[in-house]
């Protein structure tokens, strides 16, 4: 009886030569759409800038309000309250996560992604290159609209204009000035 391996399976192959997948474009029907030049929600309330200047983002995405047509600010209170708890906002201190954590929440609902964190000038000024967003101050104590970043200041949608000298734009000094600031941009569908 002759001993072999004719019963075993080869444990050595040889290589064989990589091929690259074909190319083939990717699916550009889930591009963000916004529109920078949407105009501002004011607030009208002292307490508001967070839900006014979500209502700007959702106005620029094109996302018609719960109540149908565009959003004002008080669609963004209710959409806050009624995603994340009443005392997600209130009159007694405005947005309860100064994070934006319950703004992320909203955004999520309408089928949004998000980048949500503290940034520092040269972060905005890159999530800009993606998207729209809001911008909190935490010295500031106040959040507002981001349309995009022109190379010397972020263009806002502010939604008490002038408050605390920074109206519809942001410099370096303001900025200083100003931050830690948090972020949180629109940057994709899901």
């Amino acid at each position: 009886m002759g001993r072999g391996l004719s019963n075993v399976t080869a444990l050595w192959t040889p290589p064989t030569k990589w091929e690259p997948e074909p190319w083939t474009e990717p699916d550009d029907t889930q591009d963000l759409l916004y529109d920078r030049n949407e105009p501002a929600v004011r607030q009208t309330a002292s307490w508001t800038c967070s839900c006014a200047s979500l209502a700007w983002v959702m106005n620029a995405l094109g996302v018609e309000s719960p109540t149908g047509g565009k959003w004002d600010e008080w669609d963004g209170v209710n959409e806050l309250r009624r995603l994340c708890g009443y005392s997600a906002v209130s009159p007694d201190y405005g947005l309860a996560y100064a994070s934006g954590v319950d703004l992320e929440t909203v955004y999520a609902e309408y089928g949004y992604t998000v980048d949500r964190r503290v940034v520092a000038w040269s972060d905005l000024a890159y999530l800009c290159e993606l998207g729209i967003g809001q911008l909190g101050g935490a010295r500031l104590y106040h959040w507002m609209g981001v349309r995009g970043y022109d190379g010397r200041q972020f263009n806002l949608a502010n939604p008490a204009f002038s408050w605390k000298g920074i109206g519809d734009d942001l410099d370096a000094a303001e900025w200083n000035a100003w931050g830690q600031w948090n972020a949180v941009m629109v940057v994709g569908v899901q």
